[in-house]
């Protein structure tokens, strides 16, 4: 009976009561963190909301201006802010997190043909505490992540993109500077599935790093975004040289990484690229709590079965634009710089999470032209 036991619990995820249960859970785990760290509506939220309320006055130099990267946040926060209590966007991201989740349900049970296994897939994304925290925050974090789910499910179905996926693009796009990485590649995966398998990958993977390499050739960034690069940081704000600013006159982030290689070496450029993509995919900080960074630790399963996962299911082409998607944003990171506080990964998990629910094994696999 013991034997029997996993078994039977993973039979449970295939019942329409199933879902109503991860969501309850999720609720329960929702509440835990909201006691435990209240809504944050402070610090970086109160940017947003403050450019939310300078639209309600019909002030609109910021949204278009300094804010336009961020538009479709500010706009989606515009509703509470008119009413006077930002902090009930809380709820509103929420219900747009958990269906998410239910469209990463759909997306695994297309590519794995299990309905457990989508329902599982939804279960950890929605009771992973280091991507649901950002639920209480009136950053972007949580909008945007859920955002490029609703996209990657839509304009991953068969036929052609249709007016929805063009608009959930567009949210996407404008809800942070890297929702370009994720859509692009997406869009480029869509109008090529009637190409020939030879000409759809050059053009797939070709245009994916044109859309890299035209992001890090804008012009005109902030010097407090680019001075992590000149100066060499891992985790930008932690510099662990001197300051190296004083010289570098560029304005994009091709101008950045390549005056720190002009000043160091292209081997010590190397390794710490893949000092900031180690720390990108970490759960961990050395200030966060002993007792954090234990309970963190389990998300790290999600890596291997990950990469299983994608070996096993490397026929499927949604699976092989999760790649793409993933690793483009993950060479942008290996230039530029990490986040102190780890919310640059929180987008990237869920696409961490489908490719590991493809690790199970399948009932059938449709394997189409994409």
């Amino acid at each position: 009976m013991v034997i029997d036991q996993p078994s039977q619990a993973f039979a449970l995820l295939a019942r329409p009561a199933a879902r109503w249960v991860i969501i309850g859970l999720h609720l329960v785990l929702l509440l835990v963190l909201v006691l435990h760290f209240e809504v944050l509506v402070d610090k970086e939220a109160l940017k947003y909301v403050g450019c939310a309320q300078e639209v309600l006055e019909g002030e609109y130099a910021d949204l278009t201006g300094n804010y336009l990267k961020y538009g479709s946040y500010i706009l989606f926060l515009v509703p509470f802010v008119a009413i006077g209590a930002p902090w009930l966007a809380f709820f509103a991201q929420l219900a747009l997190g958990v269906l998410a989740a239910l469209a990463m349900g759909k997306m695994v049970r297309r590519s794995s043909g299990s309905k457990r296994v989508g329902n599982l897939s939804m279960a950890v994304l929605l009771l992973c505490w280091p991507v649901q925290f950002w639920v209480l925050a009136l950053y972007t974090e949580s909008f945007f992540t859920s955002m490029v789910i609703l996209f990657m499910e839509r304009v991953t179905r068969e036929g052609k993109a249709g007016p929805l996926v063009y608009l959930l693009g567009l949210i996407t796009v404008f809800a942070r500077p890297v929702g370009v990485l994720f859509v692009g590649p997406a869009l480029l995966w869509s109008w090529t599935k009637d190409l020939s398998p030879v000409v759809r990958r050059y053009v797939r993977v070709g245009g994916s790093f044109a859309i890299l390499f035209f992001a890090i050739t804008i012009p005109h960034i902030e010097r407090a975004q680019l001075s992590p690069i000149v100066e060499g940081q891992v985790i930008a704000g932690l510099p662990e040289g001197s300051p190296d600013m004083a010289q570098f006159t560029g304005t994009t982030i091709a101008n950045a990484q390549l005056y720190f290689i002009r000043n160091h070496s292209v081997g010590e450029t190397l390794f710490l690229a893949v000092r900031r993509v180690f720390s990108l995919y970490s759960f961990h900080r050395s200030w966060y709590s002993i007792l954090h960074n234990v309970v963190s630790s389990v998300w790290y399963l999600l890596y291997p079965v990950a990469l299983f996962g994608l070996w096993r299911g490397w026929k499927e082409g949604a699976l092989r634009l999760v790649a793409l998607v993933l690793l483009v944003n993950t060479i942008l990171i290996g230039l530029t710089h990490d986040e102190w506080s780890g919310r640059f990964l929180v987008p990237l998990v869920p696409w961490v999470i489908y490719l590991a629910a493809n690790a199970f094994p399948r009932k059938h696999v449709e394997v189409g032209p994409a």
